[in-house]
């Protein structure tokens, strides 16, 4: 049946005082936050902020050297300034970006086909690149795998039964992150051998949908969280020691990182209210296009401490090297999120900026504007990406036919088959 319409209005309307509470109490305290914020570099040097949070593990965040450099943790893109309307965005995007080639990952999954006696099932990854050339130069590709029954279910059941085996959905999406991961890694390392063939004119940028602090892998069995955390661990290292930027991209963002380190800064204001996101406090400290904050390390929790891995024989740990800034690229009042390695900040940058990290900064910016507010590259990657309830209805028969021309007893089992009938 479709949703009640009167009932979720009459609901609505029975909570409208407490909502509007809420609300009202939100703004008071966002108020507070931004006026907190817009001190902290006048009153605080780095060195401080750091000493008074060493006794806590996780402070969500830390400020670098950088932050003793200037009077305000946002950053404001002076050639936005009369910008009126999204051509001007496009001419600046067009002349920064000119050159760059910059690639994205994306995927998409058929979950396990539990209307066959086998359970299957696919995941797809398709990457991008964008050289960014006047005659136009985009390349892609999609790499799929199919998941056979070893790779989608496990034993145990109820009450550990070593001898149930049961479809384990959560596998799938495992599998789909592992497989995005290797074929980031695989980019970066064509990247590089075509940057050191001499057939990039400007240094490669790498994008990747989504975060490089795992945190969402934490409530996983341990040994699934390991393979959550190998796979980002080895993205971030193949970027490292092939020298080609990666950049995790989430956009609305509702990270509370500067929240939670200005919350155990000043105790006394802020311990007795809630945790709100970092760009509830920042959207309106920031002009309309393009402002971002300065880096700040990342320390939100343990899932940061496991990023390790060996990579070409070397050892590479990101437990404190991984960093993070919010960048206001509209439409939308939310901000969204960078996280990158801090090799980016430690490289100089090609000429014209100060280190790799604003070169990249720059063309993320540049990027998104292009895609009006979102990385037009990401946008390619994911239209590829995708798989729909056709393909997944494709991908059954093709299962099906293939079972009937192998002498593969693959059958429908009853409820899909009556389903599969009455659909005919």
């Amino acid at each position: 049946m479709p949703l009640d319409k009167a009932s979720v209005v009459a609901a609505l309307d029975a909570n409208s005082q407490s909502i509007r509470a809420y609300l009202e109490d939100d703004d008071d305290l966002v108020e507070r936050y931004q006026e907190t914020f817009r001190a902290l570099p006048t009153e605080w040097t780095a060195a401080e902020i750091r000493e008074e949070l060493s006794t806590s593990s996780y402070p969500g965040a830390l400020p670098t050297d950088a932050f003793d450099d200037v009077d305000s943790i946002v950053r404001h893109h002076e050639p936005s300034d009369g910008w009126e309307s999204h051509e001007a965005v496009n001419d600046w995007a067009r002349d920064i970006l000119l050159g760059v080639p910059i690639g994205a990952v994306d995927g998409s999954e058929i979950p396990p086909s539990t209307q066959f006696n086998v359970p299957l099932a696919y995941v797809q990854a398709a990457w991008s690149l964008n050289h960014h050339r006047p005659e136009g130069a985009l390349d892609r590709g999609q790499i799929g795998r199919l998941l056979d029954p070893e790779e989608i279910t496990r034993t145990g059941g109820e009450g550990g039964d070593e001898e149930y085996r049961f479809v384990d959905s959560s596998l799938v999406g495992l599998e789909r992150y592992e497989h995005e991961a290797a074929v980031v890694v695989e980019r970066i390392e064509t990247l590089a051998d075509e940057r050191d063939a001499g057939n990039l004119e400007r240094p490669p940028i790498m994008l990747y949908d989504g975060p490089l602090v795992v945190s969402f892998a934490n409530p996983r069995r341990p040994a699934v969280r390991d393979r959550y955390l190998e796979a980002v661990s080895r993205i971030l290292a193949a970027s490292e020691y092939h020298e080609v930027p990666v950049v995790g991209y989430i956009a609305g963002t509702n990270a509370v990182e500067l929240v939670k380190m200005t919350r155990l800064l000043l105790r006394e204001k802020f311990e007795r209210d809630r945790i709100i996101p970092d760009a509830r406090v920042l959207t309106e400290l920031m002009s309309p296009w393009g402002d971002a904050t300065i880096p700040f390390l990342c320390r939100r929790d343990g899932s940061v401490d496991s990023l390790e891995t060996t990579y070409e024989g070397q050892t590479y740990s990101y437990g404190k090297d991984i960093y993070f800034s919010y960048l206001k690229v509209p439409p939308g009042a939310g901000l969204d999120r960078l996280e990158f390695p801090g090799w980016l900040r430690r490289e100089d940058g090609p000429e014209g900026y100060e280190s790799l990290y604003e070169y990249v900064l720059t063309m993320v910016r540049a990027e998104a504007g292009v895609g009006r507010g979102y990385p037009e590259v990401l946008q390619q990657a994911d239209t590829d990406a995708v798989l729909t309830h056709e393909d997944r209805q494709r991908f059954l028969r093709l299962l099906k036919e293939w079972g009937s021309a192998n002498d593969v007893p693959i059958e429908w089992d009853a409820k899909a088959l009556s389903k599969e009938l009455r659909r005919r």
